[in-house]
């Protein structure tokens, strides 16, 4: 449960009600990420555009950093809106809704736009209500991340190399299963506690996209950045429901609108930004380059994927068939 501290701090962040529709309406957005960041950028086109749109009737408060907790403390936090948005990873559609979340499951997905497709289908639109209906959040937009990565101590070309490694990975049921099916001893940890578990030992490996490996520093405490592509990541614009249902028609259509601009924008920063900071991952902070055997990595995880993929809702298999042939 969230903690009683971060219920404090977001008290009336996201509550709109009709003494407050008279004057103006906070919006509270929380990020589990640190700047800099193309989802910094994004979220600033996002507040400037609102402003505008709304002629000032509604005024966004970031809390940056996980100031109010992780990922899963965030997507909490939306579904009783004590905050009102937040970027949300990986994790959204396999708390929410996994019988939808194969676009999540490492090795399915070869890049975003197959994702945007994904979402963008009957399928995609049967996983964004079962969002909505499960957990009270509206997914409004879709922005690439980077593709995810490994990092690690020690070179891996191969799942070989992999075997018995304490890998790092976010609180999501398919990535432990395809992981171990890899060779790997998959360790869930919370974003904001990464570095200090690869500092301690705790774990001796990560993924991440480049800019969250740029952002928290990982290169001080891991020597290998290896290209393994498993997850074309994607960012989810998520919205409360609960938020929105306490707009008029006229602000909730700005809200809206203006988180599909804003993260079209970060899909276009991102899609230049990407190359430039996993180069200079490699050539400033000096991380070894290694480009794996992707496919015995892919070929290893099949079984895992296949038994997933039993628990996915009628049609998601057919949706991705053509990925996994």
């Amino acid at each position: 449960m969230i903690r009683k501290l971060l219920a404090a701090a977001a008290v009336g962040i996201a509550v709109s009600t009709a003494s407050a529709m008279a004057q103006s309406v906070e919006l509270g957005f929380a990020l589990h990420t640190s700047p800099p960041g193309p989802e910094f950028a994004a979220v600033d086109k996002f507040i400037e555009l609102l402003q505008k749109r709304s002629d000032g009737k509604i005024k966004v408060k970031t809390f940056p950093s996980a100031v109010l907790g992780g990922e899963r403390d965030n997507i909490e936090q939306l579904t009783v809106n004590q905050v009102a948005m937040t970027l949300n990873g990986d994790l959204l559609p396999n708390v929410a809704a996994p019988e939808y979340a194969a676009t999540v499951v490492p090795f399915v997905f070869p890049d975003p736009e197959a994702v945007y497709e994904y979402w963008a289908s009957p399928i995609g639109e049967k996983a964004k209500d079962a969002i909505r209906s499960k957990v009270g959040i509206e997914v409004v937009a879709f922005m690439r991340r980077g593709d995810r990565h490994l990092t690690s101590k020690k070179p891996i070309n191969t799942p070989d190399d992999i075997k018995g490694v304490k890998l790092r990975v976010p609180e999501i049921p398919s990535w432990v299963k395809a992981w171990t099916a890899v060779g790997a001893r998959p360790t869930p940890v919370a974003w904001p506690e990464v570095f200090s578990g690869l500092q301690m030992g705790v774990v001796d490996a990560q993924e991440n996209p480049c800019f969250n490996v740029n952002q928290a520093k990982l290169y001080e405490v891991q020597q290998y950045l290896i290209y393994t592509s498993h997850v074309p990541a994607v960012w989810h614009w998520s919205i409360s429901k609960k938020f929105l249902d306490g707009l008029t028609p006229e602000l909730r259509k700005v809200v809206i609108d203006s988180a599909v601009e804003a993260a079209k924008f970060g899909d276009e920063l991102t899609k230049g930004e990407i190359d430039k900071t996993c180069s200079e991952l490699e050539t400033k902070h000096k991380m070894k380059p290694i480009k794996p055997d992707r496919a015995a990595f892919v070929t290893a995880a099949r079984p895992a994927i296949d038994e997933l993929a039993k628990g996915w809702a009628p049609g998601v298999r057919e949706a991705v068939s053509k990925y996994l042939n």
